[in-house]
């Protein structure tokens, strides 16, 4: 097929964390992301209806798709999406028929040239890469299955033979500490991160080795000095999250103290873009990253398998048809392109209208700030909903940040998880260099030690970290206008901001999701455009 053919991709991504991109002429038209229409957590591939929907995001229909990338079919499937739904999401799918040599799918009678399986690896890094501002620059992709690095250069990404798969197993390892310690690799990960502070060593303890290996020699090792933590019923102990995390920073460090002269050498800007699931793992990524000799860091913010139907299009269309790169603007990368209009919200407040107050507040913004001053918890919905995991000002739950309680009470009382999961901090990007030591930080996928900790508790890990995102108001004039309003009242400029979603469930989609999370938790209020809700007698 000519370059010239070749307008519309469609490209699906049916592993854990489904998801679907349609580009149209190198630009994201249309995403969605399956968990969050379905509201099954971790969904994998797509339905019928997602299809439709980002087919209508988009504004096409199949006839105008001409080609289609089917990402992580059948080969990438995770045991955890068993263990958390049963084995029975793949009978979920849209009907789609492969022709034998897998250069053909019939799709709705249709019949499209396509792709099968693109390199997992290959499309991660092509995720962040192709998204980045860089000319040049090495590409990293690290997950469950691997690691994988690739230098690009202009609209090319070129694998690198380095097999760091032979020395970096912490990725394997912390699968496995997560398996053991929570039930599933893809939930708990985060949930070892989290823990991973609480189980530092009180004394003078040797760390393991680098050329420890086994993860049964590993549970041993930490068994030795155990640091129990609580979790309910159950006694963890915490020094093995601390060592595995532990393991990760060294070997993150090795592999960016390796790549970064061998950018230099071969003429590529010292400039890395990280993708796969470990570059979530912010506490690591940024300690390497400080003492590398790379000069800048690029993340997309769907670093999972929700963002490798992204990169598959985004390779197809640069590496493989020869187009020019474009300019990618954070607000385009961080939101969705669905939205809602007032209907949508006017149906979700009629619908639960027995069991609310509902206020209109033409100057929502500074109400909201007011609010949070006063100690308010309140649900934040506004506009497209985010792409990736972390909540960036669209689907949030804010708090002030200098209340040393205020952890506690939304870990137990609105999100109902562990008690040692801690809050991230949003901040006006030019004052964050005061308070954190770093700036430029959009997808909060950066960390780094909070400056006045003493300030602003409710964001301070046990550590002394946070992991922050930075707003500026050309990405979200609302979020960046309310963060301002809250620093008129208190002289700070961040609020606590966590996804607008209880624990097990996805970050909410619809106005309708988000109205049924206030009625189901100790959220205050709940804001929307102009309009403010609350559960009515509470």
């Amino acid at each position: 097929m000519s370059v010239e053919r070749v307008r519309t991709i469609l490209s699906v991504n049916f592993n854990h964390d489904g998801s679907a991109v349609v580009l149209s002429e190198g630009r994201i038209r249309g995403y969605v992301n399956t968990e969050r229409f379905s509201r099954i957590k971790k969904h994998p591939g797509l339905r019928a209806a997602d299809l439709a929907e980002v087919l209508d995001q988009a504004g096409v229909e199949l006839a105008d798709v001409d080609h289609v990338l089917l990402c992580n079919l059948h080969n990438m499937d995770s045991p955890d999406v068993v263990r958390l739904h049963g084995s029975d999401l793949k009978d979920t799918w849209f009907e789609f028929w492969l022709n034998q040599r897998n250069t053909e799918v019939r799709i709705d009678g249709r019949r499209i040239p396509c792709t099968v399986n693109p390199d997992h690896h290959l499309i991660h890094a092509a995720t962040a890469y192709f998204t980045s501002p860089f000319e040049s620059g090495a590409a990293l992709a690290i997950d469950p299955t691997g690691c994988r690095a690739f230098l690009g250069r202009d609209n090319k990404l070129f694998p690198l033979r380095r097999d760091y798969d032979k020395w970096f197993n912490a990725n394997f390892g912390y699968c496995s500490v997560s398996e053991l310690m929570f039930g599933s690799s893809i939930v708990g990960a985060g949930k070892v991160m989290g823990l991973s502070p609480y189980g530092r060593p009180t004394g003078e303890v040797e760390p393991p080795p680098d050329s420890m290996v086994d993860f049964e020699e590993l549970v041993r090792f930490a068994d030795r000095d155990p640091v129990p933590v609580q979790v309910g019923d159950r006694t963890l102990n915490a020094a093995l999250a601390y060592y595995i995390q532990l393991g990760l920073e060294r070997q993150m460090v090795r592999l960016f103290t390796d790549l970064a002269p061998l950018c230099r050498r071969n003429g590529i800007n010292p400039d890395i873009c990280l993708s796969g699931g470990t570059a979530l793992n912010a506490i690591a990524t940024q300690l390497a990253f400080a003492g590398s000799g790379f000069e800048r860091i690029h993340f997309h913010p769907a670093c999972g398998d929700d963002g490798t139907a992204i990169g598959a299009a985004l390779w197809y269309w640069h590496h493989v048809l020869g187009n020019p790169r474009l300019p990618h603007d954070n607000a385009g990368l961080m939101y969705s392109v669905r939205t809602y209009d007032q209907r949508a919200v006017d149906r979700a407040l009629t619908a639960h209208a027995d069991r609310l107050v509902v206020e209109s507040v033409p100057d929502y913004v500074g109400k909201t700030a007011e609010l949070l001053a006063g100690g308010a918890v309140v649900g934040w919905w506004d506009g497209a909903s985010e792409v990736g995991p972390r909540a960036l000002g669209h689907r949030s739950i804010l708090a002030d940040p200098r209340d040393p309680t205020m952890r506690d009470r939304l870990n137990s009382r609105v999100k109902f998880r562990e008690h040692f999961r801690p809050f991230a901090p949003s901040v006006l990007n030019e004052r964050a260099t005061e308070w954190f030591g770093l700036c430029d930080s959009p997808f909060m996928l950066r960390a780094a030690p909070v400056q006045r900790a003493s300030e602003v508790p409710a964001i301070t890990h046990i550590d002394g970290t946070s992991r922050l995102q930075t707003v500026s108001r050309v990405d979200n004039p609302a979020f960046y206008d309310l963060i301002a309003a809250f620093e008129d009242r208190t002289g700070i400029p961040m609020v606590l901001n966590t996804s607008l979603n209880t624990k097990g469930e996805p970050i909410v989609e619809t106005p309708d999701d988000a109205v049924r999370t206030l009625l189901g938790c100790e959220l205050d209020y709940l804001v929307l455009p102009h309009t403010l809700v609350s559960r009515r007698g509470a």
